[in-house]
């Protein structure tokens, strides 16, 4: 297919080099696309859906191509947004927002919102490339999901385009404005009015509410979540929730809607003051129960390392300078994160951490690490993925 016939103000890329390039992600798959294309705008993306709808092609939405398993890998159609649409749209510090195209990466997002003394909360180890449609797209959350949780609960609105090309604006709505959508002809009336009608049945509800994880899991990525709407006011009059179906998108690998602009909530920069605990642990078992009784201490992060990233630093040049915590050769080590406003509220709380995992004789050492050298650590648990990565072996 030579895609001669597709109209766009931006590319559209059908050589090899260019579907080589985009056959894989982060991950261990490759598939060949079709072509990749740049949208400069949304009547891009309007044109490029509508031409995928025509000729039946499937369309693969694409931001920085951190994903792990293979979500912007595929046999169709590769839409490239982080190429032109990677603009911050409009800021509001009062209300704490801003609105922003998919492909902004998110480590430039919060160098622009630090004067404002806000950031997007939700963070990946990969967070100098990914983007903010991706992170929509995978519901990323990050080693501080304990106080700030995954993209979705940050997700305000969202503009989209739809199967059959049309615009959408995914945002909270009372049951009057539902019910007004639902009644009309479009493309989004119907979806509406779908989803409204199967969640009603009450069989659906409790089937529902047998089978889908706990709600107060905070890292629960997997599949759609549509329980999130049974929780909104449209269906519980209790509930403070509005219907939104940003609850829905978030998650959904780019395949319910395509997403042009997003309004994101932030949130008030962290505390100043830190203080990382390193606990070394003989087994990973000990490292699981250890990490349930830190969490009584409300850490801001947990996070675990084991003894293969561990030996696997060793041999690394530049990761190997960032070891300088670590005693011995441990099996697990946990990665506990305090911020609090003074370096004594700190220390308080780490010593209220180590003497609990002390008297359940969990861990062997307990260094702490502050200021400068905190970046360090987490530098060595973000180049895990690139550890493994260049393990000796059967991939």
């Amino acid at each position: 297919m030579n895609f001669k016939d597709l109209h766009i103000h931006g590319e559209v890329r059908t050589d090899l080099l260019h579907r080589i390039l985009y056959s894989t992600d982060a991950s261990a798959y490759r598939e060949m696309p079709l072509a990749v294309a740049f949208p400069k705008d949304e009547t891009d993306v309007q044109e490029i859906v509508r031409y995928a709808s025509k000729n039946h092609i499937n369309l693969i939405p694409r931001a920085g191509g951190t994903s792990l398993a293979g979500q912007v890998v595929g046999k169709g159609l590769v839409v490239d947004i982080s190429r032109y649409m990677n603009h911050i749209l409009e800021i509001n510090p009062e209300e704490r927002w801003v609105r922003v195209q998919p492909g902004v990466v998110l480590d430039e997002l919060n160098l622009y919102c630090k004067p404002y003394g806000l950031f997007f909360g939700p963070e990946t180890s990969t967070s100098n490339r990914c983007c903010l449609g991706g992170m929509v797209g995978n519901n990323s959350c990050g080693s501080h999901s304990l106080v700030y949780g995954s993209t979705r609960d940050h997700l305000l609105e969202a503009k989209v385009i739809l199967s059959d090309g049309s615009k959408a604006l995914l945002k909270g709505m009372s049951p009057k404005e539902v019910d007004s959508i639902r009644a009309g002809a479009s493309l989004e009336s119907s979806i509406y009015d779908r989803l409204i009608t199967l969640l009603s049945n009450k069989e659906n509800q409790k089937e529902i509410v047998d089978n889908y994880p706990d709600a107060s899991l905070r890292r629960r990525n997997s599949g759609y979540a549509i329980d999130e709407l049974l929780h909104s006011d449209y269906f519980d009059s209790n509930s403070q929730e509005p219907f939104n179906l940003c609850k829905l998108l978030a998650g959904s690998e780019g395949t319910l809607a395509f997403v042009t602009e997003l309004k994101l909530r932030l949130v008030p920069l962290p505390p100043t003051e830190k203080a990382v605990v390193c606990v070394h642990c003989s087994t990973l078992e000990e490292a699981f129960v250890a990490n349930l009784v830190v969490l009584k201490h409300n850490s801001v992060a947990i996070e675990l390392m084991d003894s293969t990233i561990l030996e696997l630093s060793k041999r690394n040049i530049s990761q190997n300078k960032n070891r300088f915590f670590v005693q011995g050769d441990p099996a697990a080590i946990l990665i506990i994160e305090l911020a609090e406003n003074t370096r004594e509220e700190v220390d308080k709380k780490a010593d209220e951490i180590e003497a609990d995992l002390r008297a359940h004789n969990y861990g062997t050492h307990y260094p702490r690490v502050y200021g400068k050298d905190i970046s360090r650590v987490w530098s060595l648990r973000k180049a895990g993925l690139g550890l493994l990565s260049g393990m000796p072996g059967s991939a």
